[in-house]
């Protein structure tokens, strides 16, 4: 049974129409050295990922102004209490209003001091009036206080999460390290075609036609590559229903608000598609279904019997990407498109005893069973610090072998994102404060990985399994295709990419 969810509370707005608080992403707690937070440790988390460490100070700042606004609000709001109470024993008493006299100028001026005795000067006209002017200002410090949390919310999502102490302190990813390799790597010869040829002699079109039905990037897959692609996606799922996973196929396409929870502000220029027409009602495109699995998190409440094991998704989705941060990279071929599969490994899990870095190797150690179960050479690296996406507290990508280009590329990325994804969406765990003996609150940790690229899988297989005649099939695959064991070609081994003479393909793949 693969559709099993497991108890947990959901908080639903009761009131409908009602905005919902933005969240942080980062507790703010952390921020507050006076408080027992620790800004020194989020300073250099920001320096190790080659960021400015002056962020959390902007944020800082804002926060001591915002408690400043919040504190004023909450004893001016007991001073127009205190009028209210004086003027409803004079009421009980019998005592008449008295004139409209105008409030002491005094009074006014420390208006954030006045005790029962101070107040008690003034008759109930007075403290009619003085309650309604004390109303106004609370209003404005209230607005005031919106303003500045939204700025501090706004200054907090550009703080990265809190790197894992392994992440090498540079943003130059030639220092990325190599933690294991697998498989040997095949030899270049005369007759080693890169994927591009490759494809296009297996039925893969990027011609004029294709171009004028979606402009760059775009492909049409004809016979054997249409099966080779559900091959993988068929097999691919298959693996994780194995290792525990539930199949999940999400929406492709989120509400704004909720991809700006779950996606960098970077993503929305870069990578994500934009649909609609400015209104309320856009949406965007999904650029990995990681998007949706983690917004599917989003106000849920697990207790930690509902964790006792993590909760481990297969997803699988059509993705959709700009790409407009690669101009001019892989423009040939499909490694390197604006619409392609993905089955995605995603994880929520509980917060304590290290059981996100547990599940860290876990993911990674799949990808490495999965790659090394279709024979592809690999190695997998531990990517530094600065280079990693602000949710991310660790990352490990898989790096396959492309003999043609004689170069590893990446295949799959794994992060732990830790509780930074959670915070976003509101997604606890434990009890609640009333009831637990932490001063803080819980949340989930949230992992996710690639387990397959189809694209990008396949032309490493047609560049590592080419014959004369075709590409051979991996023999996992080909019970997924009718037992087939060799994708023929439509003609004659022949290069018919003029751009392929090596140094200009190293940097067309740069």
């Amino acid at each position: 049974m693969f559709l099993i969810e497991p108890f947990f509370k959901r908080r639903a707005n009761k009131k409908k129409g009602k905005k919902k608080k933005s969240k942080m992403v980062l507790d703010i707690m952390m921020f507050r050295k006076e408080h027992g937070g620790n800004p020194d440790l989020l300073r250099e988390s920001q320096r190790r990922r080659c960021k400015d460490a002056k962020l959390v100070d902007n944020v800082i700042a804002i926060d001591k102004e915002w408690r400043i606004v919040l504190k004023k609000a909450e004893t001016l709001q007991k001073t127009s209490s205190k009028c209210s109470k004086l003027y409803g024993m004079g009421k009980k008493a019998k005592k008449p209003d008295g004139e409209d006299l105008p409030i002491p100028e005094e009074m006014k001026s420390k208006v954030l001091e006045l005790t029962d005795e101070d107040l008690s000067a003034l008759n109930g006209s007075q403290l009619k009036k003085f309650a309604t002017e004390i109303n106004q200002q609370i209003a404005l410090e209230k607005e005031k206080q919106k303003q500045l949390e939204q700025r501090r919310h706004e200054a907090i999502k550009l703080v990265g999460n809190i790197v894992h102490e392994s992440c090498e302190p540079t943003d130059d990813e030639e220092h990325n390290e190599v933690i294991r390799k697998w498989g040997e790597l095949p030899e270049k010869k005369e007759d080693t075609f890169n994927h591009v040829d490759l494809m296009e002699l297996l039925g893969m079109d990027r011609t004029e036609n294709t171009t004028m039905i979606a402009g760059s990037r775009s492909y049409v897959l004809k016979g054997d590559l249409v099966r080779l692609q559900l091959a993988l996606i068929n097999y691919s799922m298959n693996f994780l229903i194995q290792k525990g996973s539930t199949p999940l196929y999400p929406p492709f396409f989120m509400t704004k608000d909720m991809m700006g929870n779950v996606a960098e502000l970077a993503d929305f220029d870069e990578a994500l598609y934009h649909v609609g027409d400015g209104s309320d009602s856009d949406k965007y495109l999904i650029a990995t279904s990681e998007q949706p699995i983690c917004a599917y998190q989003a106000g849920r409440w697990y207790q930690e019997a509902d964790l006792k094991e993590p909760i481990k998704y297969a997803g699988y989705s059509t993705c959709f990407r700009k790409e407009a941060g690669s101009s001019g990279k892989d423009t040939l071929g499909i490694f390197r498109v604006h619409q392609f599969e993905k089955i995605e490994q995603f994880v929520v899990c509980s917060p304590r005893n290290g059981e996100s870095w547990k599940m860290l190797d876990e993911l990674i150690n799949n990808s490495e069973e999965f790659y090394q179960s279709l024979g592809l050479p690999y190695r997998v690296v531990q990517i530094v610090a600065g280079a990693l996406n602000l949710a991310a507290a660790k990352k490990y990508d898989l790096e396959a072998y492309f003999p043609a280009s004689e170069t590893f590329r990446e295949l799959v990325s794994v992060s732990n994102c830790t509780d930074y994804q959670s915070r976003a969406i509101e997604t606890r765990f434990g009890q609640s404060l009333k009831t637990s003996t932490s001063k803080h609150k819980e949340y989930v940790h949230m992992l996710n990985g690639t387990l397959c690229a189809i694209t990008r899988t396949m032309c490493c297989i047609v560049e590592n399994y080419q014959t004369e005649e075709g590409i051979k099939v991996p023999k996992v695959l080909q019970p997924y295709m009718g037992g087939t064991e060799l994708l023929r070609f439509n003609g004659p081994k022949v290069r018919t990419n003029t751009l392929e003479d090596g140094k200009k393909r190293k940097k067309q793949q740069a």
